[in-house]
């Protein structure tokens, strides 16, 4: 009886502990890293321009390596097919499949990055870490992680 009352007990400290940290994040807290570093994380909201659905209408490569999309980069894109849908509560679809996922925008040394991550029985597992080169109300453009490729995205 005794292990079942301090099973409960430390899984009741455990969630609490955990819960608290949720709210910190929710409403723009920052989360300090294990590691000593600092990640600011961005409230989900409609003021930061990406709660919507969009569709990949262009992937173009950044030719320069100046992480910079040029008009004539923009000229050499291609078409794609790949969908995003981000929610005001952290959730998203992913994909033209729209898989159930979930997303955080942070501020990491002065540039927004956008994480998203698959749903996967419950794991969250990543799918791609961007960077938020602009988001206006018709287009969103993404940078890859390995800063090659932008990702142009129109609002449906």
């Amino acid at each position: 009886m005794k292990k079942i009352f301090f099973i409960n007990l430390l899984i009741a400290t455990i969630h609490f502990c955990f819960g608290q940290n949720a709210l910190k994040i929710q409403s723009g807290g920052s989360l300090n890293l294990h590691f000593g570093a600092t990640a600011q994380y961005l409230s989900s909201s409609q003021e930061d321009g990406i709660i919507g659905s969009w569709n990949v209408l262009l992937q173009v490569f950044d030719d320069n390596n100046n992480g910079k999309l040029d008009d004539e980069e923009r000229g050499k894109g291609n078409s794609g097919k790949y969908f995003y849908q981000f929610n005001a509560d952290g959730t998203c679809f992913i994909h033209t499949l729209k898989l159930k996922g979930y997303y955080e925008l942070k501020n990491e040394g002065g540039k927004k990055r956008l994480y998203t991550y698959l749903d996967d029985k419950g794991t969250r597992m990543r799918e791609n870490a961007w960077y938020v080169i602009s988001v206006s109300k018709t287009e969103l453009i993404l940078l890859s992680q390995d800063k090659f490729t932008f990702w142009i995205f129109k609002r449906v």
